[in-house]
This record gives C-alpha cells, structure tokens and sequence, in this order.
C-alpha cells in the first residue's frame, strides 16, 4: 500500500511541479518511477514497464502518444547498461545511473522533436531544456531513490526470487 502511495505522490507530483514551475523545466519524476524499479526487475522487463509509464505520461499530458514512451524506454535501457557495470548502490552510482538514464531520454527524443518540428533549431531549444531538467532530476533521484529503495525492501512485490 506504501509502495502505490509513493508511486500515486510522484505522479501528482509531477504535475504540480509542472504548474509551479512553468518556465523552468521540472524533474523528470517519471523517469524517477522508472529508476526505482531498475534494481528489481530484469532489463528487458524495465524496458516495456518504462515504455508503459511513458504512455501512461503522454495520455496524462496529451502530448503526442508513444514520444515519452520511446524516451522512458531509451532512459531504461542506458540505466541498465550503466548499472551493468557498477558494483555498489551509493550516492556517487546512483547519481550516474540518473545521468545515463537522462542521457539516454534525451538521445531518443532528439530525433522525435527534429522529426516533429521539422528543423534542427529546436535541438538549441532541447539542450537548454535538457541540461536544466538533467540538474534537477538528479537532486531530486538522490533523495527519492533511497526512499523507494528502502520501500520496495518492505514489500512483498518485486522481489528477485519471484521474477
């Protein structure tokens, strides 16, 4: 119940924060979601659950429907490769799992907006937004990671040994 409490605030969050916030980008709390699971569950797993949250965020946002999808999933999929390599958890990985993570949202999505605006003088417009959102997912990732964390070990769902 905890565990669907704090997935419910990071989505009510984020719109909140949207409309505080209005012309300084947000913290990508969906992203956030998506990283909380990235200790859990197998990659391919994270990938399509990532992919689902994404869709989740362009119906919420009526954006344009798969856009968020794509760039959750590529966030996924360098997460995972990054934490591939690493052997600990501490502030310092944590921090370059949510780094990958952005590098690899903003990897998918540059294609999209080029593709969708139709010019690549939205790619100036994209690194400005990027490197504002970047700063602040990452401060808020290393508060909210240890916090689902120590949430997802008290549950019963998620665990290893039953995936």
């Amino acid at each position: 119940m905890r565990l669907l409490l704090f997935y419910l605030v990071l989505v009510i969050a984020q719109g909140f924060l949207a409309a505080l916030m209005t012309p300084i980008p947000t913290p990508d709390l969906f992203m956030i979601a998506v990283l909380t699971l990235l200790w859990r569950i197998k990659p391919w797993q994270l990938v399509l659950t990532a992919y689902g949250i994404g869709l989740l965020q362009d119906v919420m946002g009526a954006g344009v429907l798969g856009v968020h999808a794509f760039a959750l999933a590529g966030a996924a999929l360098a997460a995972s490769l990054v934490r591939a390599q690493l052997t600990q958890s501490g502030p310092f990985e944590r921090s370059l799992v949510i780094l990958a993570a952005e590098a690899g949202k903003w990897l998918v999505l540059a294609p999209l907006l080029v593709w969708l605006s139709g010019s690549a003088e939205s790619l100036v417009r994209m690194a400005a937004v990027a490197s504002v959102e970047t700063v602040l997912t990452v401060g808020v990732g290393l508060l909210l990671l240890p916090w689902s964390a120590a949430l997802l070990a008290r549950s019963r769902l998620l665990r290893k040994e039953l995936l």
